[in-house]
């Protein structure tokens, strides 16, 4: 593998880090990760963050609050940029490796330090301007299921913004159960990231969280307690599992998320349910695709969609009428 280097003329000397929320950098210049795709294994190569510039394209944070910004200055058609909402809609495995190319694993089987060798450092190339190298194992079918989890939290976040007569509590339960049955896995991997680690992971999974969610998205509507209370169990059961924690360096708040971005997933996932963001699904029935609202009344995530289904609504309107016409219509046969 080429060794990456940063050219000098690009470094800047700052004694005030840019700290970021990135898992790493794009080495040698590119502006993503390297991935490469081996069976149901993805391979991540990027260089570890330095933190030496505010140019950030693989800032998880940075770009969900770039989004936002965009959306409150009224730029159009952003409403499915933000990272959180990229990944929820990433339905199939090109749009879950794009989705890992821009913003890093999501749950790792293992991470490493690629070892450094002189002999494919360019010529003239300082040691001090060699990126250091990393990576990562992503399974495929775990970033399969950790998709349909989160889509299914999104879900329930739609659901709780909304007005409580508009609240569909069987759509609701579908979510639940999706993600009661997704989160099984989690103890597992919790274990393998220990063992990879030598210590136990911040992230923590609490058997009786798992219990209380398997419970909720078996159960009935409640006599007393309005509907929306067993979402909100099931959204807080989640966000819990990844808290919030402060670190007095840049080293250790990256190691939150070396083995994957999931805890910045779900640290998006708790903002957007205590903030109550405008987040809907479109409403063409072929798409259902999640979006950020960007005016009043919108009900389709893009210009597309809605073109779509204004044209079959019209078709299934005036269809029957049009094809009495065609038919009805003498026809004309040519001079011969």
């Amino acid at each position: 593998m080429k060794r990456s280097v940063k050219k000098a003329s690009n470094r800047v000397v700052n004694p005030q880090p840019y700290i970021g929320y990135q898992w790493g950098e794009p080495p040698n210049g590119e502006s993503s990760f390297l991935v490469n795709r081996v069976g149901e294994e993805l391979e991540i190569t990027a260089a570890m963050p330095e933190y030496l510039s505010d140019d950030r394209p693989c800032d998880f944070v940075r770009k969900y609050e770039i989004a936002r910004k965009n959306r409150s200055i009224g730029k159009q058609r952003t409403g499915k940029d933000s990272p959180h909402i990229r990944f929820a809609n990433a339905d199939s495995d090109d749009a879950l490796i794009d989705f890992v190319r821009g913003f890093g694993p999501v749950v790792s089987k293992n991470w490493k330090m690629l070892p450094f060798d002189p002999r494919i450092r360019p010529e003239g190339a300082a040691e001090s301007e060699v990126q250091m190298l990393m990576r990562a194992q992503q399974n495929l079918q775990e970033l399969r299921i950790e998709q349909r989890i989160y889509k299914a939290a999104l879900g329930l976040v739609v659901e709780l913004v909304k007005r409580p007569a508009e609240y569909d509590f069987t759509s609701a339960k579908q979510w639940m159960v999706e993600i009661a049955l997704n989160i099984q896995d989690w103890p597992r991997q919790w274990n393998r990231e220990k063992k990879e680690r030598g210590q136990n992971p911040l992230w923590r999974v609490r058997g009786d969280a798992m219990r209380r969610i398997a419970a909720v998205a078996r159960s009935g509507p409640d006599l007393l307690l309005p509907p929306q209370v067993d979402a909100r169990i099931v959204i807080c059961e989640l966000v819990n599992v990844f808290p919030l924690l402060a670190f007095p360096n840049p080293p250790e708040m990256h190691s939150y998320f070396l083995f994957g971005i999931r805890p910045l997933l779900y640290s998006v996932l708790r903002w957007e349910f205590l903030q109550s963001r405008d987040v809907s699904v479109c409403a063409k029935t072929q798409c259902r695709a999640f979006f950020e609202v960007e005016r009043t009344g919108q009900r389709f995530c893009d210009e597309v969609c809605s073109r779509q289904h204004r044209q079959r609504e019209y078709w299934k309107d005036h269809g029957k009428t049009a094809r009495k016409k065609r038919l009805a219509a003498p026809i004309k046969h040519p001079n011969l």
